[in-house]
């Protein structure tokens, strides 16, 4: 885990907007998302655009779950007229914005260090909108991944 100093350098609050997002809920082990992702886009590959964005929800902390029943969604935004069932809107707003850039195997480190180091030092805390995390790239060969950690707060 980080410091506190190392994790707030890069910790940001930002207003972020509300994403439409067709998902796919989920249970199991995180660590199986890679497969899960290459299912899920070849799904809906026809909905992928420029500008579109993949996001994660997910609900659980997987050392007070078991780790193979964890509860997360996997979402793209979409254009507001796609008429599938499973769509939503992901609130955004303001939230603490953590850019992780490592490999897979140290997204929970990532998570510790917010939720127990930077969180009860810092003047926010949690409202009860959802977090989520927003992936910017990943190579699945190596497990290199930069995505942001956003997490919904209020001063």
């Amino acid at each position: 885990m980080e410091s506190l100093e190392e994790c707030s350098r890069k910790i940001m609050i930002k207003e972020l907007p509300d994403f439409f997002v067709l998902y796919e809920r989920r249970i199991g082990n995180y660590r199986s998302l890679s497969g899960q992702w290459s299912d899920f886009l070849e799904k809906y590959r026809n909905y992928i655009t420029n500008h579109t964005v993949f996001l994660e929800r997910t609900f659980d902390d997987p050392s007070i779950t078991d780790t193979d029943t964890c509860l997360y969604d996997i979402c793209m935004s979409v254009d507001k007229n796609c008429t599938l069932e499973n769509t939503c809107t992901i609130q955004g707003g303001t939230c603490a914005v953590y850019p992780f850039r490592g490999l897979a195997k140290h997204i929970y480190a990532a998570y510790q260090t917010i939720f127990n180091i930077w969180l009860p030092q810092s003047r926010y805390t949690l409202d009860n909108r959802c977090g989520f995390d927003i992936y910017r790239t990943i190579d699945c060969d190596s497990m290199y991944m930069e995505l942001d950690i956003c997490l919904p707060v209020k001063s």
